[in-house]
């Protein structure tokens, strides 16, 4: 029997965002100055860089083969926010080495200054020799296909929803069909939840195409981020069910009114005729102290 392929999923790091941000007023003549308003209210007393640095030492510390990051990496779409998101990547590793896709934050407005900071982490968000942004893309990590989607879209105030839309989805299925066809364990990977209760104004807006698209062509595991809750649920697939995981925020302490930060470790091997995926969590508990595992289950796949 081979070795595990080990790799790491965290997700909604959320970065701080600074006053000196944000120093161009006209930039907050939009929806922007209302989740300013939600930031340094709010927010940035929920999430804390110095716990994303904990748990990023202990994921690093236990050398994954690989680094799953599912958006939210900063909070307004500024241009300082996309330089230092850029440094924090780099920081896990390099783009062999991480896999990355945009949430809502990331485009929190559809701009070209945004587009352009985005554009710093393509390396990141590209196949082996794509770095063009084409969603999904695919990078090939020995047994394992990272399929990377974006659901990153512009939405009114008091949204937070995310779309994959058609042009994304009908290349998802041939995407799939060809791993499956190369006997690649499929990973899936997008910022909003594919599954479970859908959150108003705040949930994946096409989860029923993209439901039919894994019921027709099937995956071996999706997983997600967006809502700061370590989740299961799962979606029909061809020949039975397919999980769906997520994971929650990195930087959320104990007490905020979320599960505390945590990153999630999976290691996949080929058993028999099937896929065998193990979880461990590893969750904050004190600056002190190294992240607890607090959970661990064996997804099967066919």
């Amino acid at each position: 029997m081979t070795q595990p392929f080990r790799f790491a999923h965290i997700s909604d790091i959320h970065l701080p965002t600074f006053a000196a941000d944000c120093r161009l007023p006209t930039a907050f003549l939009n929806k922007r100055f209302f989740s300013a308003l939600s930031w340094f209210g709010k927010r940035r007393h929920i999430h804390h860089k110095e716990i994303t640095d904990h748990l990023v030492k202990d994921c690093l510390a236990s050398a994954p083969d690989h680094i799953l990051v599912t958006g939210d990496l900063i909070n307004l779409s500024l241009a300082g926010e996309y330089g230092r998101a850029l440094d924090w990547l780099q920081g896990l590793g390099t783009p062999d080495q991480v896999s990355a896709i945009p949430g809502n934050h990331d485009l929190l407005l559809d701009t070209n200054a945004a587009r352009s900071g985005l554009a710093l982490y393509a390396p990141y968000m590209g196949g082996e020799t794509n770095n063009s942004q084409q969603f999904p893309y695919v990078k090939q990590k020995k047994v394992i296909a990272f399929i990377g989607l974006s659901t990153a879209i512009e939405t009114p105030i008091g949204w937070c929803s995310g779309r994959l839309g058609e042009a994304q989805r009908e290349r998802l299925g041939a995407v799939l069909d060809q791993a499956k066809r190369e006997n690649l364990c499929r990973i899936v990977a997008l910022h909003h939840p594919p599954a479970g209760k859908q959150k108003a104004r705040g949930g994946l807006e096409d989860q029923k195409e993209f439901a039919a698209i894994i019921a027709e062509f099937g995956a071996e595991l999706i997983l997600h981020g967006h809502t700061h809750q370590s989740s299961m649920h799962a979606l029909p697939g061809p020949t039975g069910p397919v999980p769906v995981l997520g994971v929650a925020s990195l930087s959320v302490g104990p007490g905020k009114g979320y599960q505390p930060g945590c990153w999630h470790e999976y290691a996949v091997q080929r058993v028999d005729n099937h896929w065998q995926i193990l979880l461990n969590v590893h969750r904050y508990t004190s600056p002190d102290m190294p992240p607890e595992r607090v959970a661990q289950a064996i997804l099967n796949s066919a």
